[in-house]
């Protein structure tokens, strides 16, 4: 990552889009006094901290979230259980973070259109997702014919135009590797019917992949963006 931790220093409030399965990596990095907001529509964390808040949200329909507004809340008891709750999102967030989320959602420009309604003025974005045009993105196509879950194809061009659309200003862009974790972990060969291949055999081509697709040999995953919002 081109450096996402110096971004959340003084961050008092963070909005984290598709916080996952085991929440976000950097949630360990913020000063403990701050506070994240994060959504998700499919995966929620077992464990989190308890300065983060989770509601169930589809990203793409952020932006039509009003004051006031009842959105369901998840509360982490020993079964996962949603609660309406009134949330105030109106240009609160001095950080959002929207990590390989474009992606996956059904109209990114209607995401952007909802990550300008809950940033505060001079707030930062920081962005990542896959090339639509590289390698990866169209191995993973192959491999999942269906979709996958990556139902857009992005390219930076079009993200940054979105976002400057949009009054961001961009930052940074940097190109990013691919660690082929998901497909060395989270690729369901069996589950898909592919015959004659082991686990171990999953594992050696993500470490082909990773020794021969790298940055120094011209090869990128995708992008990193950091945008700040205008006034």
């Amino acid at each position: 990552m081109i450096g996402i931790k110096k971004y959340l220093k003084n961050k008092q409030n963070i909005f984290d889009i598709g916080t996952g399965p085991n929440g976000s990596h950097w949630w360990s990095l913020i000063d403990q006094k701050a506070k994240i907001t994060g959504i998700d529509l499919y995966f929620f964390p077992k464990h989190f901290p308890k300065n983060v808040n989770i509601y169930k949200l589809d990203a793409s329909c952020l932006h039509e979230i009003k004051p006031k507004d009842k959105i369901e809340k998840y509360i982490n008891l020993p079964f996962k259980k949603f609660f309406k709750r009134i949330v105030n999102w109106d240009k609160k967030f001095d950080m959002v973070v929207a990590n390989h989320v474009l992606e996956h959602v059904t109209n990114p420009e209607n995401l952007i259109k909802g990550i300008t309604s809950i940033i505060k003025p001079n707030g930062i974005v920081y962005a990542a997702f896959p090339e639509s045009t590289n390698f990866t993105d169209i191995f993973y196509h192959l491999i999942h014919p269906e979709g996958g879950g990556h139902i857009q194809k992005l390219t930076k061009d079009s993200i940054v135009k979105l976002f400057s659309q949009n009054g961001f200003e961009l930052l940074s862009c940097s190109p990013i590797e691919d660690d082929w974790l998901w497909f060395e972990n989270l690729f369901d060969f069996k589950g898909r019917g592919i015959q004659y291949i082991e686990k171990e055999e999953i594992s050696y081509l993500a470490n082909v992949f990773r020794k021969e697709l790298t940055l120094k040999r011209g090869y990128f995953y995708g992008w990193e963006l950091v945008l700040k919002k205008n006034k």
